[in-house]
């Protein structure tokens, strides 16, 4: 039904009466007034200043309007400045203001008592025309009359519509009265289908005139107002309280609130309800919906000129042509009152024509800016940031509720099926939404898979105004990965290319990512709607994408061999899937620069098998991580000069390659339990590796001298590298703070080993005593031996250690002796000699005055404890011991709180 009244004139009985609402306003410009005093006391009568609208709670299902269709339906009467035509004169305009003093009202609303909801609506509309100095008067349908007035509002819901139409409308011909519907509830197609509703006027000899008035009525310019139940208020009365409280209304400062969360959390709805709730105290009211995409459709200048308008409740040819100056400006500002809501303000870009208006406005203004970006309020240096919360599960249970399949379900499927898919929500009520229309079994098992998801409105808000870098960074973190550590992460982002530490921070505050404890995560809708993103790029040629980490996806790739330039990613789980490949299969994909093949369960027989060996990995990997590797070493053609990780766990690779090849970037290198492994590739040109692990790899015999090199080295994992002999002096690696050569069991001498080392685990070896130098590893905090059987000696010297927090020497059944203690270990946390020799501790344990933990477990030598150490606070575990030798302790076990014998 479209609107084709003129919106600056009266439906007046003549001409002379109309008035164009350019004529008024320009009064205003000039300082005079467009009403005479009589009329001036007239309208203040009718204006409702600083009335209070109660919030009713309890009305969870009420027939609502959002408040941009308010605004729409303002400006259908007060006219729009955007359609502005000083040239017609329709009749059937809607009324703009008088001037002309007048015995009736301008507009009367006539509705049903009781019928319009809470009757918020009607009041902000009633609030809204008389702001705008256009006189009102409500009605109820109790009485046959028709109403005196130039324009009357005939509320017309499903249960009721005026019992005096018919007179309505014939004295709209002869009087040339505007009659306007509000189909509030219910469309106009539907007052003319449904029957029922006028059934009880109808009589026979009327059937015809009432079927068509009612026929007039529908197609007369007016307004559809449908049933808006707001699922998204669900659970929202604290937090609007809360923001109510933040705005302090009553207030006479100029207060501005930023209302800052996630796509879908709910913000617009949340700023709708409030401006239902407080418009009605303003002089003026803006409410700019969907900024973001306006000014990307309008620009910037027009959206300005848009919001001026509404502002100084003038029209654009009005303002174009008074050429207003920025004192003049400030001056009419500061006389008002206004409410401002700007609402999806993603960029500061957005906002920054206005921010300088804002600061103009009246005492007990208030500006509320929603955005998914906190570094917008930042900016235009808001006075205070709420965060929209997500729902609990209680009320995250209400919108998700489907009744019938609580009797279709056993409570226990439901509960599991409901749970998951409320975790995938986060509480967000537009995701909760989307998931209570569909079908919970599929949903549920795309859920679980991380399946590429679409949620309306989350997929089209989710990626709005992020730059290339923020998108590569949030589309891999969606596709790849998952609860990771920032600093690793940045690292093998930063080695893509981008801005990783930036674009984190602008993706927390724009509300896409989460850091907590130094861990990236993203809340699983999102992940879901990142990957929807990449599906998109191209839905029915996956080798098309720019990353792939779907098994469906990527086995049509592998198969058909139709990977292209275009992929940038591959993630696989192989846990469930065996095929053989090409030895070209990566020829293709020139831009490839993360590929991980992984196995998220062990499971025989799985993976990509190279039957045919493999030709080509491409130079712009920077992570090539391959579980279970099946060939005996890498493509020699492969130039590693930008890899960053190299990862090949339960590799079948003897050498990894022939030759010296380019590691400058290097930073990671794995190799576990590669057991075919022999020989090392020499690392001298890899001197920014960090991480070395060759943990499992028993079929190597030695490490390269080249490792003394590595001066960036901080972790060298050697564990259960049981034929390895000796390893090379680690002296000169100032970065190493990690050394474990744990079951190096061919191991017989203790190493040369870096004095910044701070864990040092070389239990399981043939070493027999511990040289008096240890005490050279001053950062030493964690010294574990155990199970070292032939250790027979621990120096004194290991009391200078005085930053040792743990000393395991468990298992060490040669040891007999455990050296006297030093005031200097303070820090001295944990002690375990259990399965030792020992007979007794020496009186100086009584100085760890840091001791927590004191294990003695089948020390079956163990006669006596000092006496000085009862005086200690620590845990004693004692197990399998001989009580015999033991008797002098036993008279102490009742003063000891914190014990465990058995």
């Amino acid at each position: 039904m479209g609107h084709t009244a003129d919106p600056n004139s009266f439906g007046a009985k003549d001409d002379s009466e109309k008035i164009s609402v350019n004529s008024v306003l320009e009064a205003h410009f000039s300082g005079g007034n467009p009403s005479d005093q009589q009329e001036e006391k007239r309208l203040k009568i009718c204006v409702p200043r600083k009335k209070r609208h109660k919030y009713d709670k309890g009305q969870q299902k009420v027939i609502q309007t959002t408040a941009s269709s308010f605004m729409n339906l303002v400006q259908q009467f007060t006219g729009d400045p955007s359609s502005v035509s000083e040239s017609k004169s329709s009749n059937t305009g809607v009324v703009a203001a008088s001037s002309s003093s007048s015995t009736y009202y301008d507009v009367v609303i006539r509705y049903r008592r009781g019928d319009i909801g809470n009757n918020d609506f009607i009041s902000h509309l009633r609030a809204a025309l008389c702001r705008r100095r256009i006189s009102v008067d409500e009605d109820f349908d109790e009485v046959d009359t028709v109403p005196d007035c130039r324009v009357l509002i005939i509320f017309l819901t499903s249960t009721y519509f005026s019992s005096t139409l018919l007179n309505i409308l014939e004295h709209q011909r002869r009087e040339y009265q505007v009659v306007y519907p509000i189909f509030y509830g219910l469309s106009p197609s539907d007052l003319i289908s449904n029957s029922k509703v006028y059934d009880i006027f109808f009589h026979q000899d009327e059937a015809k005139r009432w079927q068509a008035a009612l026929k007039e009525i529908t197609q007369m310019p007016g307004y559809t107002l449908t049933d808006n139940y707001k699922v998204t208020m669900v659970g929202r009365d604290m937090q609007i309280k809360e923001i109510l409280s933040l705005l302090c209304v009553e207030s006479p400062d100029v207060r501005s609130i930023g209302i800052w969360g996630t796509v879908g959390i709910g913000k617009t709805a949340i700023v709708e309800d409030i401006f239902r709730i407080i418009s009605v105290q303003y002089e003026t009211c803006v409410f700019l919906k969907d900024l973001h995409k306006e000014v990307e459709v309008k620009g910037q200048n027009a959206v300005r000129e848009d919001f001026l308008c509404k502002l100084l409740e003038v029209e654009p040819d009005v303002l174009r042509t008074s050429k207003i100056k920025t004192s003049f400006l400030k001056s009419r500002l500061q006389r008002k009152r206004v409410l401002v809501i700007l609402d999806d303000v993603n960029d500061l870009r957005d906002v920054q024509t206005f921010l300088d208006n804002l600061i103009y406005f009246g005492p007990g203004s208030r500006i509320i800016i929603t955005s998914r970006n906190r570094h917008v309020f930042v900016l235009g240096k808001i006075n205070h940031v709420y965060e929209v919360k997500p729902l609990d599960i209680s009320t995250s249970l209400q919108l998700l509720d489907r009744g019938t399949l609580q009797n279709v379900l056993s409570p226990e499927v439901y509960s599991k099926l409901s749970l998951e898919l409320i975790k995938f929500s986060n509480g967000n009520p537009q995701v909760l939404q989307f998931l209570s229309n569909r079908k919970w079994n599929p949903i549920s098992e795309q859920v679980q898979e991380t399946s590429p998801i679409y949620i309306p409105g989350i997929f089209e808000g989710s990626c709005c105004g992020l730059d290339d870098n923020e998108r590569s960074i949030f589309l891999d973190i969606a596709c790849f990965f998952k609860r990771i550590d920032k600093a690793d992460i940045a690292v093998l982002l930063d080695s893509c290319g981008f801005s990783t530490h930036i674009g984190f921070k602008s993706l927390v505050e724009k509300s896409l990512l989460t850091i907590s404890h130094k861990m990236v995560d993203m809340l699983r809708f999102l992940q879901a709607t990142g990957r929807e993103i990449v599906r998109q790029e191209s839905v029915d040629r996956p080798g098309d994408r720019s990353r792939l980490c779907n098994s469906k996806d990527f086995m049509d790739v592998f198969v058909d061999n139709t990977g292209t330039s275009a992929i940038e990613g591959i993630f696989l789980d192989m846990s469930q899937l065996k095929f053989d490949a090409s030895p070209s299969i990566f020829q293709k994909m020139c831009n490839l620069r993360l590929l991980k093949f992984y196995c998220s369960k062990v499971i025989e027989n799985c993976g990509v098998s190279l039957p045919q060996g493999l030709e080509y990995l491409p130079s712009k990997l920077r992570l090539l991580h391959w579980e279970y590797y099946p060939l005996s070493s890498l493509p020699q053609c492969f130039d590693p000069k930008n890899l960053v990780e190299l990862n090949l766990p339960y590799s079948c690779v003897k050498k990894l390659w022939k030759g010296k090849k380019s590691l400058e970037k290097l930073k990671k290198m794995r190799v576990s339990y590669s057991y075919q492994l022999t020989k090392l590739p020499r690392l001298s040109t890899a001197p920014n590796l960090e991480l070395l692990d060759l943990e499992g790899c028993n079929n190597l015999v030695s490490i390269s001298q080249s490792i003394c090199y590595l001066t960036k080295l901080v972790s060298l994992n050697l564990k259960d590298c049981s034929n390895l002999e000796s390893i090379p002096s680690t002296v000169d690696l100032e970065s190493l703070e990690v050394l474990n050569i744990y079951g190096c069991s061919k191991l017989m001498n203790f190493p040369e080993i870096s004095p910044n080392v701070k864990q040092l685990y070389m239990g399981g070896t043939m070493v027999q005593e511990i040289p008096p130098s240890i005490k050279n590893l001053v950062l030493l905090e964690i010294l574990d031996l155990e199970n070292s059987k032939h250790l027979v000696n621990i120096p004194t010297s290991i009391c200078k250690l005085k930053h040792l927090e743990t000393l395991n020497l468990s298992g060490c059944s040669s040891l007999e002796r455990f050296p006297g203690l030093s005031k200097k270990m303070k820090c001295l946390k944990s002690l375990d000699l259990s399965r030792t020799a020992i007979k007794e501790l020496p009186s100086s344990v009584s100085y760890l005055t840091s001791l927590e933990e004191l294990r003695l477990i089948e020390c079956r030598n163990l006669a006596s404890l000092p006496d000085d150490v009862w005086s200690l606070r620590f845990k004693v575990e004692f197990r399998q011991i001989d009580t015999a030798k033991f008797s002098r302790l036993w008279n102490r076990l009742g003063w000891l709180k914190k014990d465990q014998i058995s």
